[in-house]
């Protein structure tokens, strides 16, 4: 049976009666709610009452949403979902009539909605005497680029396709209005969850307790991430990187995008592509952060990216990745 109404704002009135122990809860025990939107994801539908929000905005191109990419990894170069249009303007390809300001427009009118949710929830706690004792967390599975790197999806290993929001609140026990610089990942957060309940963790997890960072935002401990993308899931799935000669469909995802590990620590981020004499990729985040200038290629950061090369492979044998004794061969590097 079709469920009426708007979607989004179907989701907070269901969170909203939750949370006020109404529906699918006691209303006297803690309680844990996932409120996962949909409007996030295509095919964008803005409420009508957002439609048209943002009609008047501008749009900046992003520097190398078309061709060349140079000093980037094969599959970047060759990407061209995005082409000029009549006017010089970015268009999808697929879709020739839908300029880039069109995407972005109507992706920022279909989540209004959710900005909208979130204040009601946070005026549901309020109301309900649960705010100081309710630990909030908005955050995402991904990002998602609109031109970077010549994308219009995710999964890419690049900061437009995979960072997302990580904003959390709980009053009087985390700082207010504070920005932590250091990376973290979606794997961190059950164990966050854990500790904030005072509840030890009944299994063994790669995530950290990311309570630290969020009590002293300023000085945080230094801490690097891992980042890897497969087209398998878990497991023995993941023991050896495919042949792409023997197994094309099972080492690309989405829009032709390799298998890929990258290391993120202090200001760098270091990717390598798991397709064999693939180059290597370095950026310097704090003075590049379109990461439109591969470090990798040039003398001086031999070094860096050594150290880097090694750090990856050692958390992903930390981590019980068997493929990282057998990843393909990569791109000589300059001396």
């Amino acid at each position: 049976v079709m469920t009426k109404g708007y979607s989004t704002d179907n989701y907070t009135d269901w969170a909203i009666r939750y949370i006020r122990g109404e529906e699918g809860r006691a209303a006297d025990k803690p309680w844990y709610l996932w409120l996962c939107y949909g409007a996030v994801h295509g095919p964008f539908t803005p409420a009508k009452r957002h439609k048209g929000n943002f009609a008047a905005e501008s749009v900046e191109t992003p520097a190398d949403i078309f061709q060349p990419r140079n000093g980037k990894p094969e599959y970047v170069r060759k990407m061209d979902l995005w082409v000029p249009g009549p006017d010089g303007e970015p268009v999808l390809k697929k879709s020739p009539k839908k300029t880039l300001a069109d995407a972005v427009h109507q992706y920022n009118e279909g989540v209004l909605a959710i900005d909208e949710g979130v204040g009601r929830l946070v005026a549901a706690l309020k109301e309900s005497g649960q705010y100081d004792n309710t630990l909030i967390v908005f955050t995402s599975d991904q990002g998602f680029a609109w031109g970077q790197h010549g994308f219009n999806s995710k999964l890419a290993p690049y900061d437009a396709t995979i960072r997302s929001p990580l904003i959390v609140s709980m009053p009087g026990r985390l700082p207010a209005g504070r920005v932590c610089a250091q990376p973290a990942g979606g794997i961190d957060l059950p164990p966050t969850f854990f500790a904030f309940a005072g509840i030890d963790l009944p299994w063994d997890m790669h995530g950290r307790d990311l309570t630290p960072l969020l009590e002293n935002p300023d000085s945080p401990p230094a801490r690097s991430v891992l980042t890897a993308l497969t087209g398998a899931s878990y497991g023995t799935d993941c023991d050896a990187v495919p042949d792409p000669a023997k197994e094309k469909d099972k080492l690309l995802r989405g829009n032709g995008i390799p298998w890929w590990v990258s290391w993120r620590e202090g200001k760098h981020k270091y990717i390598r592509t798991l397709v064999a004499d693939e180059i290597e990729e370095l950026y310097d985040l704090e003075a590049d952060p379109e990461e439109l200038d591969n470090l990798a290629l040039k003398s001086g950061y031999r070094d860096t990216v050594l150290r880097y090369r090694e750090a990856t492979l050692g958390e992903l044998r930390r981590t019980g990745a068997k493929m990282a004794d057998a990843l393909p061969p990569v791109a000589g590097l300059p001396e």
